[in-house]
């Protein structure tokens, strides 16, 4: 792994700041270079830090930043704050509003030894994931990710498409440990889509929120039967008994992170925690707590055509909420009619295996149509998944630019969990399900 990484000096203003950052505990991801400077001046300290270079100088002794080639530039994986503090005091990058005052002036000389970087430049991200993991992965000392970061860290790769036995390599943890990160940091989605007021939201946002004493009350043997939850270890999912049992959590992620009580933690009784829980009045409508992830049918997402008004076909009936697609298809193409046919109607919650693979064949099968109608095969040779995508793509220019991007997207991040899901190589999910579903809707409602 070392053997493949070199050092270089870099220029400043060529390195980018890292949005898949362990350090960005946030419910959508960071697009944008300023927030996530933003970011790291509210939730990391970056000010102190700012500070601290401004009078000692370019972090001398510190550990080069490492970073990986990203187009004509880089984006810096390990160093993120230190490369976000010099792009501050050299200029490249303007505080947020309302720190400006704050950022120390300093000689010229000094702001021009800040924009060239030595850096150690790695391969793949792949190559640093068991540094950053060595490093940082803990439960809460101010040089870690924190309890959330961590489980975030992990959730993420596996979102990605690598599988449990790959993260449990690259995070230097048991596969038994890594489902429960991933399924810890799923519990706490959950707890986000509860109802809460702005206040209450705001608490649970907060990066550094404590969420490790409801994990630990629901690990103590029975509690997660008396509120009525389980973890699904194979799918990798919070599974509800019902409207009860999600209003039941609420109340216990209210008691003891939102508005905790002194004195009341991980480590007290069902009975205690529940003394003064009110039962939501039954009546016809949902829950107020409904909407946590992995309690039951969810809409898709993604161009809102797998389920809501207007969605499920030619007349706008509705479609099941989990199905893969709601269009039907119109090519003069037997076998596309079929497979859209049955995305209309599959569970993909409850048989992500078999949407996985129908996902597949439906891209295949899109790709091929392509391929005929534009004449791109005119020998006739078998095509794969991946050999049709590369063949568009090395026809790209007599493609629309949206379809050109998507068959891209996929090539670059979907191919091997569409590869290893349908062929036995991981266990299908259905988070992963709707990452691939939701990015190719609209090339998929263009094609078919």
């Amino acid at each position: 792994m070392y053997s493949n990484f070199e050092y270089a000096s870099i220029p400043l203003e060529k390195i980018s700041l890292d949005v898949k950052n362990p350090r960005l505990v946030t419910p959508k991801p960071l697009k944008k270079q300023e927030e996530i400077l933003e970011y790291l001046y509210e939730h990391e300290d970056l000010d102190v830090f700012i500070k601290k270079i401004s009078g000692e100088g370019r972090n001398i002794g510190a550990e080069r930043p490492y970073v990986v080639k990203k187009g004509n530039g880089y984006t810096v994986v390990e160093g993120n704050t230190r490369i976000a503090a010099y792009k501050v005091l050299s200029g490249l990058m303007k505080p947020p509003s309302g720190h400006a005052a704050s950022v120390p002036s300093i000689s010229e000389e000094n702001r021009k030894l800040l924009l060239d970087v030595e850096c150690t430049i790695a391969s793949s991200r792949d190559d640093l994931l068991p540094i950053m993991a060595s490093a940082h992965f803990g439960l809460g000392d101010k040089t870690k990710w924190g309890y959330l970061g961590s489980r975030k860290a992990i959730y993420d790769e596996w979102a990605s498409g690598r599988s449990i036995p790959q993260l449990a390599k690259a995070f230097r943890q048991t596969q038994g440990e890594i489902r429960e990160f991933i399924l810890e940091y799923k519990l706490y989605q959950a707890a986000l889509a509860c109802k809460w007021t702005k206040e209450e939201k705001a608490r649970l946002l907060d990066p550094r929120v404590q969420f490790n004493p409801p994990v630990r009350f629901l690990q103590t043997q029975g509690h997660k039967n008396q509120v009525g939850l389980k973890y699904d270890k194979t799918n990798l999912e919070i599974q509800f008994e019902n409207n009860e049992a999600k209003s039941k959590f609420r109340h216990l992620v209210n008691k003891l992170v939102v508005q905790a009580e002194k004195g009341l933690g991980a480590t007290a009784s069902y009975d205690e925690v529940f003394a003064d829980y009110i039962p939501p009045k039954k009546s016809g409508t949902q829950s107020e707590t409904t909407g946590a992830p992995g309690s039951g049918p969810s809409k898709m997402g993604g161009g809102g055509s797998a389920a809501g008004k207007g969605s499920g076909g030619p007349k706008g009936g509705k479609t099941k909420p989990t199905a893969l697609f709601s269009y039907p298809a119109t090519k003069n193409n037997t076998l596309l009619h079929q497979l859209m046919k049955e995305a209309k109607t599959i569970n993909a919650r409850s048989h992500p295996a078999a949407a996985t693979f129908l996902l597949r064949n439906i891209l295949e099968t899109i790709l091929r149509e392509i391929i005929e109608e534009k004449n791109f095969n005119p020998d006739g040779k078998k095509l794969s998944l991946e050999t049709a995508m590369n063949l568009c793509l090395s026809k790209a220019k007599n493609l629309p630019a949206d379809d050109v991007k998507v068959i891209k997207d996929i090539n670059n991040t979907h191919l091997d969990y569409l590869n290893m899901g349908a062929h036995g190589g991981l266990v299908p999910n259905f988070e992963r399900v709707k990452t691939v579903r939701d990015s190719v809707d609209q090339f998929v409602k263009r094609n078919v």
